[in-house]
């Protein structure tokens, strides 16, 4: 292979053993550096910038290709040593002239642009002086009209305070007078809670004792009722040997009657008695007949008292349960 005219090496300024990121760094630095846009003013500059772009671009990229560095390290060491070296020599120096040249280029142009932007930066500050003064001016009167509303605003602020101030005291004041009614109150309920309690008890009391005496009662009247029972069927027995007395004495009269055609003056006397008996048999069975009635009278009064009473009890509980419940 013929040798490269460039070493592409000094023409990016980079030694043979320098990495991808070094290589790019430097390229990226001359191609800013000689751009042709940079030396538009001096055609001479700009003609030769054009050239070195040229050299820096194909340098680039023959070192940023990993084959094409390959042959073209291979072919750098076939050269010949005494006429690479000199070529070498002169176009370092040339490129060293220009990177010079292309040095203070940038730094003219940084300096004329840092004139430009202090300039720009002096008259930016001027303006804004003179808006700052005229704030300022406005913020004065503002600053006195707001002095004028807080004064304004500070005193009814002081007005509210003092109203609240004094509504907080009528508002603490009606608060314990409630808190004191609330204790009263409760004290009451207690009292009242103890009285119905106490009530309660009582009528536990009552009722236990109503029920013992119930039971009492109904064991009398029971009794009563069983005596009135022997009394009634004792009053049955006797109303049936009344009713055989009389149906004897019935049956001794037709046979008086039938004798009495003779006898009818003497045996008078009897006959009236036998009425005036069976008239006393009559009446005394008549009050035999109510004794009866009055008894099973009795007997259901005890009966309709008993239900009343367990009635009006089961009411006075329910009474009282509805009053403790509410």
């Amino acid at each position: 292979m013929a040798a490269p005219p460039v070493d592409h090496y000094e023409v990016l300024g980079v030694a043979t053993t320098a990495g991808d990121d070094e290589i790019r760094r430097r390229y990226r630095f001359l191609a800013l550096a000689f751009h042709p846009d940079r030396y538009s003013r001096n055609p001479e500059h700009h003609q030769l910038a054009e050239q070195q772009i040229k050299r820096i671009n194909e340098a680039y990229r023959v070192l940023s290709d990993p084959a094409a560095r390959a042959q073209f390290d291979t072919a750098r060491q076939l050269l010949d040593s005494t006429a690479a070296a000199r070529a070498r020599s002169n176009l370092s120096v040339y490129a060293s002239s220009l990177q010079d040249t292309a040095r203070a280029a940038e730094q003219v142009r940084r300096a004329e642009h840092e004139l430009r932007i202090a300039r720009e930066q002096r008259d930016a500050a001027l303006h804004e002086k003179a808006t700052l003064q005229a704030q300022l001016a406005e913020l004065g009167h503002l600053h006195a009209g707001e002095r004028s509303t807080q004064a304004a605003e500070l005193s009814a602020l002081a007005k509210q305070v003092d109203q609240l101030t004094r509504e907080r005291d009528e508002l603490a004041s009606d608060l314990k007078a409630t808190q004191e009614r609330s204790g009263r109150r409760v004290e009451r309920l207690k009292e009242e809670l103890e009285r119905k309690n106490r009530l309660v008890e009582r009528l536990q009391n009552a009722k236990s004792q109503w029920e013992s005496s119930s039971q009492n009662r109904t064991e009398l009247l029971t009794q009563r009722v069983d005596r009135l029972r022997e009394e009634l069927a004792s009053r049955d027995r006797q109303l049936a040997d009344a009713l055989a007395a009389r149906q004897l004495a019935q049956d001794q009269l037709a046979q008086e009657r039938r004798s009495a055609t003779r006898t009818t003056q003497s045996y008078s006397s009897a006959l009236g008695v036998s009425e005036i008996e069976a008239a006393r048999l009559q009446v005394e069975l008549d009050a035999l007949n109510a004794t009866q009635q009055r008894s099973r009278t009795i007997m259901r009064l005890w009966q309709i008292a008993a239900i009343i009473g367990i009635a009006n009890t089961v009411i006075l509980i329910v009474l009282v349960l509805q009053r403790l419940g509410g």
